[in-house]
């Protein structure tokens, strides 16, 4: 379980988007344009930063506001609907609507106990912005996170729908975060079915819940 839960890429993948701001507020950067995926990109990123230095929210009694503010930034920047369809791959069309919609949920739930959980990750680490590529309602954005003596190349897939950019994927050291899910959701519908893969992420969530 500990595999297809990818807690390490994810935990990169938290501090890439709070720490784009650091390169997007600097000196010679201008989006291509206001309302692209970048400047979108960055609105929520400035939402979660605001969120993260909150003296006031920073206090243990303000734990569960200050998971939910972020958490209602995350779920509006990312397209989880696409995201968990691409991840059950193939298998998302042997679904019925309602199974969908539950593992939507499911998906969702997990990969935002992921952002929560390493919060505390956050140590004013540096982001590198590459390159970006905007093409018919698509975008690919390179960006380089500095740690210390570790470097982490992160490409963040988005695309745009009903007038947002939404992230759908990211590529952690050159490996897709969904192709990831799809592997080893795939190697779980093999032996136990989609049932056996609901009470899998079930449990995971339930695990999390319990120890916070």
């Amino acid at each position: 379980m500990q595999k297809y839960l990818l807690q390490t890429r994810v935990s990169f993948v938290f501090l890439g988007l709070v720490l784009t701001v650091v390169f997007l507020l600097s000196p010679g950067f201008s989006p291509a344009a206001d309302n692209g995926p970048v400047e979108q990109l960055k609105q929520s990123v400035d939402s979660i930063l605001k969120i993260l230095q909150s003296e006031q929210l920073k206090q243990p009694q303000n734990k569960e506001e200050r998971e939910q503010k972020i958490l209602a930034v995350v779920t509006d920047m990312f397209d989880f609907r696409d995201m968990a369809r691409s991840s059950l791959g193939q298998s998302w069309n042997d679904l019925s609507s309602a199974e969908q919609d539950k593992f939507v949920g499911l998906f969702t739930k997990l990969v935002e106990q992921r952002y929560v959980g390493k919060i505390d990750s956050y140590e004013n680490q540096k982001v590198v912005y590459g390159k970006q590529r905007v093409k018919d309602g698509r975008a690919l954005i390179y960006t380089n996170i500095v740690d210390k003596d570790l470097e982490i190349p992160i490409v963040y897939r988005m695309e745009e729908n009903n007038g947002r950019w939404l992230v759908n994927d990211m590529k952690i050291e050159n490996v897709s975060l969904i192709v990831n899910y799809r592997r080893d959701f795939d190697s779980v519908i093999r032996k136990e079915q989609f049932d056996g893969l609901v009470k899998k992420i079930e449990a995971q969530i339930e695990k999390y819940e319990t120890a916070n």
